[in-house]
């Protein structure tokens, strides 16, 4: 299918509606959570609308465009939605949607909640700008904007933890920026062009040690978002010191966006042809397997939850890497099907610690003995997700990781079936025997947390939510193939990066 660009005023309304619910929402409602509540579920349910709308043209082959702002007489504020963006888009929107919701309950009686809110609402723009981005300069904008934006986010509690937690995230993605952005104008330099190409900006007559340095330097600073192991150390700490709604984005969206970072920059700045003439990538397949595998093994150890959680973030992303620096088309499909199917999976998990947090204070793994008794629709959930995240049929994990295997024996590498099948593993090491505990183990005595027989489950407004992102990771299996899911974006970008 030959893509047909289309000149639409749609993509800049899908993070100018969240940038309206930050400045005119959140103000105008600051004495009333009821109509803040409304007014940003509105904004964000407009946002996932603006995105869905967009899908069924980008899978007819359009590909929507709009210049913005042109900032010289070469370079232009761009947007620009094709397959690639356009699943990404649709997962953070929906995503972020979802945890607002849950925020409404969740931040009840939390300190700052304007500063919360117009944080988070003006972060789902800046993330919406990074899915549409049709140039290398405007998806550093956008890219940047949320990166450091969500630092109030990250410190929301203001406690010891979560100062340092912001100090080390903030330090990590000054740095990760600045190697993005040295990347960016050296590649604007040797190409005279930033656009997205799926035909790549690059070639080899530029000289292979600029092309290795330009190559380094974007996967080093996108590596740091992405969490690639050993530039993951922001991520343990940032994601227990947030709070959960924030939890469920930085986890399921913002992580993936240094990984869709990659994706960009290995399909449209580089190319298929020139990677594979470069020989580089057998490196980074090197380093994302390693990350699977040993983030995967820390995880286990964790017994604070939401730091358990969060190595296996990590690990979930070392997938989307290993499938991204494979260069095949079947890997390809799955890493950017598991960028969407993780986003669900492991948000359901985040919002579920919250609950567990907020109505029975838990926070570790070993106090969720016989916990399903007092929260049953809580842990339902919790164990949909986590049998996902482990791979298991015919729920959404299962799906993008049938892919990722396909990927690795179409390029003839089936030793990474083992690191597959051993993330698989350990993924059910560090899960399962939380599920477990949680009902089959004896509850913790009456009076270390709370008495024994009292009935823990949240408000409807906390609990909908997570279990809507249970339902959307049983539903991203159960129609994986159905036009509109994920799996057909997937093999649209793919189609377009191989043909």
């Amino acid at each position: 299918m030959d893509s047909q660009l289309t000149a639409s005023i749609i993509p800049p309304l899908a993070f100018l509606i969240p940038i309206l619910g930050a400045v005119v929402v959140v103000p105008l409602t600051r004495t009333s959570e009821r109509w803040r509540a409304i007014g940003l579920s509105i904004t964000c349910l407009l946002t996932v609308v603006v995105a869905a709308g967009l899908i069924p043209g980008v899978l007819d082959g359009q590909v929507y465009e709009t210049y913005l702002l042109r900032l010289t007489p070469r370079i232009w504020m761009y947007m620009r939605v094709d397959a690639m963006g356009a699943l990404f888009g649709i997962t953070a929107s929906t995503l972020w949607l979802l945890a607002l919701i849950y925020s409404t309950g969740y931040m009840a009686d939390e300190h700052r909640k304007s500063r919360y809110y117009a944080f988070f609402s003006l972060s789902l723009a800046w993330t919406m700008g990074v899915a549409y981005s049709g140039n290398l300069l405007t998806f550093l904008v956008f890219y940047e904007l949320f990166s450091i934006l969500t630092y109030p986010l990250v410190v929301h509690e203001e406690t010891p933890e979560a100062m340092a937690a912001g100090t080390k995230y903030i330090i990590y993605i000054l740095i990760g920026g600045s190697l993005v952005l040295l990347a960016i104008v050296f590649t604007f330099f040797l190409a005279g062009d930033q656009t997205l190409s799926t035909q790549g900006l690059l070639d080899m007559s530029m000289g292979k040690g600029n092309l290795l340095a330009i190559f380094w330097c974007f996967l080093v600073g996108f590596g740091v978002k992405a969490a690639l192991v050993p530039l993951h150390g922001w991520v343990p700490d940032a994601h227990p010191a947030a709070p959960a709604p924030f939890s469920t984005v930085l986890s399921g969206v913002m992580v993936a966006a240094g990984s869709f970072g990659i994706m960009r920059v290995v399909f449209n700045v580089f190319g298929v042809s020139l990677l594979s003439e470069l020989g580089v990538m057998q490196y980074v397949q090197y380093i994302a397997a390693f990350t699977v595998i040993f983030a995967a093994i820390l995880a286990v150890n964790q017994d604070n939850l939401k730091r358990r959680l969060a190595y296996s973030t990590i690990s979930q992303m070392g997938y989307v890497a290993l499938g991204v620096s494979l260069l095949g088309e079947q890997a390809m499909i799955g890493a950017l099907v598991h960028i969407s199917n993780h986003a669900f999976m492991k948000g359901t998990l985040f919002l579920c610690a919250g609950l567990l947090i907020k109505h029975a204070g838990i926070h570790r793994v070993s106090e969720m003995r016989g916990i399903a008794k007092r929260m049953p629709v809580t842990m339902g959930a919790f164990a949909v997700a986590a049998l996902a995240m482990i791979g298991t049929p015919p729920l959404s994990g299962f799906v993008s990781k049938w892919y990722l295997g396909l990927g690795m024996l179409d390029v003839d590498k089936p030793v990474y079936l083992a690191v597959l099948l051993g993330g698989a593993l350990l993924a059910a090491v560090y899960l399962l025997p939380i599920v477990y505990a949680a009902y089959f183990k004896e509850p913790i005595p009456a009076g270390d947390i709370t008495p024994a027989d009292k009935k823990l489950e949240a408000p409807l407004s906390m609990l909908l939510p997570a279990v809507a992102a249970a339902a959307i990771t049983l539903i991203l299996g159960l129609a994986a193939s159905a036009p509109g899911m994920p799996l057909s974006l997937a093999r649209l970008a793919a189609k377009l990066a191989f043909h």
